[in-house]
């Protein structure tokens, strides 16, 4: 597979963004019988409008999602306020996409119309095309959890490897967009699958803090809501850290290691949940995504200093990953999708994960990346491409094919 990036500061002028972008592609690569555009957006300008002139410019699909805090990775480092276009192109590769319509009403509905479009799209490029992996580009919508969207999907697809994330904006959570081809909205799922001669690796490094309570058993939780910790009142485990009293507003740098028990495809591996607050008089915790009763959690305390230490690790254990690939195959692209959490903690310090992804990256790698409001990506992937498709928060994700 062939992949190029391509960047522009242009926010307003959507069609001389449409224009600087699709050239820089054309300079760099030839596009081969298949391609695909994924297109990182910001939330405050007409992204449908230019997903849809990069398309007709192009002659392939477009698709993506909006960013965090105006940020952006490439090989070329941290980006603020600037939109990304990547862009995969192959004779042995397919690509099918669709987008939802509205989600509020009926979420469970569109996500299968969503995915069954996309899989048409695919058979109507090849009958006898199977996916190897699907792409998920979501966005928060009350009626329905993004854990829940991820499991949907996951159900969907047989299990097979789900990438992506839910997208997102300047914190206000009411501006996120995904889009396709000049469709988008912020209430909406965008679904890809991608078939052929394509061989997935991914990577998920959790934010791990040094500061950390010992692990307790959740005895009574509602999806992203915890009740009790072995039989107590949730908050009564957060006041034994020496840093959370009633006094304390902001949750945000306190992190859930959860392992999951209770899932029937469980390998054991810990996912991250972020806190978002509790009721002082209920005792109850919440947090920014799902935590089944039965798991176990550990919170630990984090920061700048442990973002760029996991970030790393991360990276590291990615390049090794593809340095023991087997089968002669020839990575060209990676898709980072990381936590708008991360770029928080990182302070003064914001361009720690672009720097990083710059440096340690080789140069035949095309890299591309945003900050998001949860990631979906597997914690592992067993030899016949079934993977533990698991939801984070505060995690930085990495896809290579």
């Amino acid at each position: 597979m062939k992949s190029a990036t391509a960047i522009s500061y242009e926010l307003d002028d959507i069609l001389y963004a449409a224009d600087e972008l699709t050239d820089q592609i054309k300079e760099r690569i030839e596009l081969a019988k298949n391609s695909v555009a994924i297109l990182h957006g910001q939330p405050d300008m007409e992204i449908g409008e230019l997903s849809a002139a990069i398309s007709e410019r192009l002659g392939c699909r477009v698709v993506g999602g909006t960013t965090a805090a105006g940020a952006l990775l490439t090989n070329e480092g941290y980006h603020e306020l600037a939109v990304v276009l990547h862009v995969f192109t192959d004779d042995n590769c397919l690509f099918a996409a669709a987008i939802s319509d509205s989600m509020t009403n009926d979420p469970d509905s569109e996500i299968k119309i969503t995915y069954r479009r996309a899989l048409l799209n695919l058979k109507e490029q090849d009958p006898s095309a199977e996916p190897k992996m699907v792409m998920c580009m979501a966005t928060i919508v009350p009626s329905i959890a993004t854990d829940n969207i991820l499991q949907s999907v996951s159900n969907l697809c047989g299990g097979m490897p789900v990438f992506g994330y839910n997208a997102g904006d300047d914190f206000e959570f009411c501006k996120q967009q995904v889009y396709l081809d000049g469709e988008s909205g912020g209430d909406k799922i965008v679904i890809m699958l991608m078939a052929g001669d394509i061989r997935p690796i991914f990577q998920t490094a959790n934010l791990a803090g040094k500061k950390a309570l010992e692990k307790r058993l959740v005895t009574k939780s509602r999806d992203n809501v915890i009740i009790e910790i072995e039989g107590r009142p949730a908050a009564e485990y957060l006041k034994n850290f020496p840093f959370i009293n009633d006094e304390t507003v902001t949750l945000f740098n306190y992190q859930f290691f959860v392992e999951m028990q209770n899932d029937a495809f469980n390998d054991g591996i810990p996912v991250s949940r972020a806190l978002k607050s509790y009721d002082r008089e209920t005792g109850e915790i919440t947090c920014f995504a799902n935590v089944p009763e039965n798991s176990y959690i550990g919170l630990l305390y984090c920061d700048g200093n442990d973002v760029a230490n996991t970030t790393e690790q991360g990276l590291k254990d990615f390049l090794r990953q593809l340095d023991e690939a087997a089968g002669g195959y020839k990575y060209t692209a990676v898709l980072a999708a990381t936590c708008s959490l991360r770029n928080m903690f990182l302070t003064d310090m914001k361009k720690t994960e672009g720097d990083l992804i710059k440096n340690m990256m080789p140069s035949d790698l095309t890299v591309s990346g945003l900050y998001v409001f949860g990631e979906m990506a597997p914690t592992s992937v067993m030899e016949n491409n079934k993977a533990v498709n698991r939801f984070h928060n505060a995690t930085f994700t990495l896809c290579a094919f």
